[in-house]
């Protein structure tokens, strides 16, 4: 409706060709699709320069517009040469249309990136359980990873940096199901509450001899000596009551042990390791 509005509004001008271009030309230009990503301290400047732009022209009820236009990393000059082509009435009913396109184009985005998170995420969850698949079956290791990094995805971007070094060459593991995420899953939910839910989380993948060696990091605060004897122990835990059950690194040594694997682990403040061997699949027993 707004849009109808607008243009219902610039169509009562008298515009030229030219002016008539000017605007279409704008207008694509602020509502397409491959938009290159700001980061925030460039989006607040941006968004600062424009607003000061649309006062200095008379437009001081179009904040709003500003904001829009800044996440679409627009810059205040592109908006110079509206102004410069029209009268400021053309302008305001211009801007108007172009405010509303760029939400409506907005809002499509926000849909289009909602429906890949959620396939993505629907995609995530079939290969984390492996549903309809044999129960033992030859796993890609960096895919495997990939899974269990998108379900955790939720943790994750709150203010955790992942770091990823994988090795290019396909390795593969004869697993059980999801056994394998389940480690993934335990070893990274640990070092996401060990750096507070913000850091970095390193990832890392490569082969040695008939082995892949799977390495998982954080920058957090690290293990205490008096503790890391204990951490595969059943039920030992760090965490307050009600807040982790001690099965968690319990569990991810019991399944690698059944993937015929190995595991150990570093630690010092501000880097912890955690490195598991396995068998490469067709590797002799």
């Amino acid at each position: 409706k707004k849009i109808k509005n607008a243009s219902v509004e610039l169509g009562r001008r008298d515009l030229t060709s030219a002016q008539k271009s000017e605007i279409e030309k704008l207008e694509a230009s602020f509502t397409q699709k491959d938009v290159v990503p700001a980061d925030a301290l460039t989006i607040s400047d941006l968004e600062d320069q424009i607003d000061s732009l649309l006062r200095s022209h008379g437009q001081n009820d179009l904040w709003q517009l500003a904001a829009d236009l800044a996440r679409r990393n627009i810059k205040p000059e592109v908006l110079e040469s509206l102004f410069a082509n029209l009268d400021a009435d053309t302008a305001r009913a211009a801007l108007v249309r172009i405010a509303a396109s760029v939400e409506v184009a907005t809002l499509l985005h926000e849909i289009e990136s909602s429906t890949s998170r959620i396939s993505d995420l629907v995609g995530a969850i079939k290969e984390y359980t492996y549903m309809d698949q044999s129960p033992v079956q030859n796993v890609d290791i960096v895919r495997s990873l990939e899974t269990t990094l998108t379900i955790l995805n939720h943790k994750l971007k709150q203010g955790v940096a992942v770091q990823r070094d994988y090795q290019r060459v396909p390795l593969l593991v004869n697993s059980f199901g999801s056994e394998l995420n389940q480690v993934w899953t335990n070893i990274i939910d640990n070092a996401i509450d060990a750096m507070g839910g913000k850091g970095e989380l390193r990832v890392r993948t490569y082969r040695e001899d008939a082995c892949v060696v799977v390495e998982i990091g954080d920058n957090g605060p690290g293990i205490s000596p008096e503790i890391k004897p204990h951490i595969f122990e059943p039920f030992f835990t760090t965490k307050g009551v009600g807040q982790g059950t001690g099965l968690g690194l319990d569990t991810v040594q019991r399944l690698v042990k059944k993937h015929r694997g190995n595991i150990q682990v570093t630690s010092k403040p501000g880097d912890t390791r955690f490195q598991i061997w396995l068998p490469l699949a067709g590797a002799p027993t």
